[in-house]
C-alpha cells in the first residue's frame, strides 16, 4: 500500500510539473519554446514522452518525436562512472553518495547492489523504455536512433525535418570499452534487470 501511494504521488507530481511548464511554450530561448517552433521533440532519456504530451496537450500529435537509446551494458557502466566522478549537478553527487558509494567498484555494485528497485532511485539508471514506450512495450516516438550510430541517425533525422541537428554529448571524456569490464556473472545480472530494454531495442553484449 505504501509503495502504491508513493507511485500515485509521484505520478501526480509529474503531471503538475509538466502542466507548470506550459508557460515556457512562449518563453524565448527555452527548450520547450524551441520544440514548439520546430514542431520537433527530442525525447532525452531523462524526461518521458508523457511529459511532453502533458505540456503540448492536443497539439502533441502535430510534432515529430525522436529519441536515442544505448546498449544497456554500455549505458549502465558509463552512467556509473559519470556519477562516480561527480555527475553534472548536486543531485548526481547525492545519488552516488546515497546509493553507490558503499560499493567498492562497478563489479561490486552490479553483483551486490543492482536490482529492480535501485534503478528507479537514480535517473541515469531508469530503463530507457520507461521514457519512450507505453506499458505494453510499444514505442511511442517516431524515430529511435542509436548512440552507437549517432551521426548517421542524426543525419537521417535532419533530412526528414529539413533542419541540421546536433545533440550535446555529456560524459564524452569517458571512453573505456565496456566489453572489457563485464564478466559472465555481471552480464547475466544486467540482462535480467534490463531485459525489457534488451528485447525492445534489440541489443546484446
Amino acid at each position: 500500500m505504501i509503495k502504491l501511494l508513493k507511485n500515485i504521488n509521484s505520478s501526480i507530481r509529474k503531471i503538475l510539473f509538466a502542466k507548470s511548464q506550459r508557460r515556457k511554450i512562449k518563453k524565448k530561448n527555452s527548450l520547450i519554446h524551441s520544440f514548439s517552433n520546430d514542431k520537433t521533440i527530442f525525447i532525452h532519456i531523462h524526461r518521458s514522452i508523457y511529459f511532453y504530451k502533458q505540456v503540448f496537450e492536443k497539439n502533441f500529435k502535430d510534432f515529430f518525436t525522436f529519441s536515442f537509446v544505448r546498449n544497456p551494458y554500455d549505458r549502465l557502466y558509463s552512467s556509473y562512472k559519470f556519477l562516480q566522478t561527480g555527475g553534472m549537478n548536486e543531485h548526481d553527487k547525492v545519488a552516488f553518495q546515497k546509493y553507490l558509494s558503499k560499493f567498492s567498484d562497478f563489479e561490486d555494485f552490479v553483483l551486490n547492489g543492482l536490482n529492480n528497485e535501485i534503478i528507479y532511485e537514480i535517473i541515469h539508471f531508469v530503463p530507457q523504455s520507461e521514457f519512450i514506450c507505453n506499458k505494453n512495450g510499444e514505442i511511442l516516438v517516431d524515430f529511435v536512433g542509436r548512440f552507437e550510430n549517432l551521426n548517421d541517425d542524426l543525419n537521417s533525422i535532419s533530412r526528414k525535418i529539413k533542419k541540421e541537428l546536433a545533440l550535446e554529448h555529456h560524459n564524452k571524456n569517458f571512453k573505456k570499452d565496456y566489453k572489457k569490464i563485464y564478466n559472465q556473472e555481471m552480464k547475466t545480472k544486467v540482462y535480467e534487470v534490463y531485459k525489457k530494454d534488451f528485447v525492445l531495442f534489440n541489443y546484446n553484449f
